[in-house]
């Protein structure tokens, strides 16, 4: 329990300090990332870590590049903070968030339509917009997150 406690909470932690402080403290992502890597990770974690991450980065990017959502800065293929939160968010695959997708397929829909109000919140708090609005961003989103759990099923259901 407490191991899921800390994993949740430390990324909950970076989340707030990468949405609100932006680039700045992508080295802290990048901290978490390699000691979670060299002292939780079992070895196909270790393998599936990358994997969780590009897909992740080439959902945002997509999104970017269709005008779901926007940022004040042009980085390509998405802001660094981004990229950073993508080297974290697949640490709470397989240890905190492995309710959301290895369950029933209502709470992997339901985990994808929480996933994606939490765009809502980073938009609230920091450097995002919504060009075609909230409901349509949300409903997208929740499309795109529910793919991305079924993926993570299938290839960690496949490799194990």
């Amino acid at each position: 329990m407490w191991a899921t406690i800390r994993n949740l909470g430390v990324f909950q932690g970076l989340w707030f300090l990468l949405v609100l402080g932006g680039d700045a403290y992508a080295i802290f992502a990048l901290g978490w990332f390699l000691f979670h890597y060299v002292s939780y990770s079992e070895p196909q974690e270790k393998r599936l870590l990358p994997i969780y991450a590009v897909l992740g980065i080439l959902m945002d990017g997509y999104l970017k590049a269709f005008g779901v959502y926007q940022f004040s800065n042009d980085a390509w293929p998405i802001p660094l903070w981004l990229l950073a939160l993508w080297l974290i968010f697949p640490t709470t695959l397989s240890h905190g968030l492995r309710w959301c997708w290895s369950g029933k397929l209502w709470i992997l829909i339901a985990s994808a339509f929480g996933a994606a109000l939490t765009y809502v919140g980073g938009a609230t708090l920091g450097d995002l917009e919504f060009p075609f609005g909230e409901p349509v961003t949300v409903m997208t989103l929740t499309a795109c997150w529910a793919l991305y759990f079924g993926l993570i099923r299938v290839m960690t259901l496949q490799r194990s």
